[in-house]
C-alpha cells in the first residue's frame, strides 16, 4: 500500500525546537531541520503535564494529550532501537557487517502489527518498505544519528513526528541526511509506529481512508 503524501518535498526552514535526540558517541554534523508546513513547534512544558485545549470525553472535560509524552517518546525509542541494531563497519576492511532482522526485534515491537504484515507482503513481492531498516541496512543505509524537529496532531487521533536523520555511508563518504515524517498512532491502546514518509509530508486529507484498520479509532467526544 502506497503511503499518502503531498506531491512536494518538505520545504527548507530553520530549526524550530531545541529538543534533540542524537546518537552517541559518533559526532555528526547537525542537519538542517525541515519541519512540515503545519507542524506545531515543540513545547518546553513539563512532559508529564498534558497541555493544550480541553475536550469533552465521557461526561468529563479533560486536557488533550501532550504529544511529547506518547507518540514522540515512542518514536524516539524506535529510532534508538534501529540505531543500536544497525551493523557497524568491520575492521580492517571498513565494510558493514551483514545485518540480521532478529537484531531489530525491539524496533519491530514498536511497529504496528498491520504495518509488519505490509512489510512482509512487500518483501515477498520484492518491494521495499520505509519501515524495514534491516533491509535498508543490507543496502548499506544504516541510521547513525537523528534529531527531533517537530510534532503535530493528525486525523483519527494519530500524530505526525518530523525527524532529521543521518545515515552511515562507507568510510570517506559524507553522511546521507534526510528529513522524514513518521505516522504514530495507538494500537490496542499503545502508541506504535504506523508508517514513515522520507523526504515528503503526509497528506492529512487522505489519512483517514488510507490507514483504515491500522490503528485504533479515535475516542468519541460529546
Amino acid at each position: 500500500m502506497a503511503s499518502p503524501r503531498n506531491a512536494g518535498s518538505l520545504p527548507a526552514a530553520s530549526v524550530i525546537s531545541t529538543a534533540t535526540a542524537t546518537a552517541t558517541p559518533t559526532a555528526t554534523p547537525t542537519p538542517t531541520a525541515i519541519p512540515t508546513p503545519t507542524a506545531t513547534p515543540i513545547a518546553t512544558a513539563d512532559d508529564d503535564v498534558p497541555t493544550g485545549p480541553a475536550v469533552h470525553r465521557q461526561g468529563r472535560w479533560r486536557p488533550t494529550e501532550n504529544l511529547l509524552v506518547g507518540p514522540t517518546r515512542c518514536l524516539l525509542r524506535y529510532l534508538e532501537a534501529v540505531r543500536r541494531a544497525g551493523p557497524r563497519p568491520q575492521q580492517p576492511s571498513g565494510r558493514l557487517a551483514a545485518p540480521k532482522e532478529k537484531d531489530y526485534a525491539a524496533a519491530r515491537a514498536l511497529t504496528a502489527p498491520r504495518t509488519l504484515e505490509e512489510i512482509d507482503r512487500r518483501a515477498a513481492a520484492g518491494d521495499e518498505h520505509p519501515l524495514a531498516p534491516w533491509r535498508a541496512a543490507a543496502r548499506a543505509q544504516v541510521l547513525e544519528s537523528f534529531q527531533l524537529v517537530a510534532v503535530r496532531r493528525a486525523p483519527q487521533g494519530a500524530a505526525v513526528v518530523t525527524v532529521a536523520e543521518n545515515f552511515w555511508r562507507p568510510p570517506g563518504a559524507e553522511l546521507d541526511r534526510i528529513v522524514s515524517e513518521y505516522l504514530v498512532a495507538r494500537v490496542h491502546g499503545e502508541w506504535k509506529i504506523v508508517d514513515r514518509s522520507p523526504g515528503q509530508a503526509f497528506d492529512d486529507d487522505t489519512l483517514r481512508d488510507a490507514y483504515a484498520g491500522f490503528f485504533d479509532a479515535p475516542a468519541s467526544t460529546r
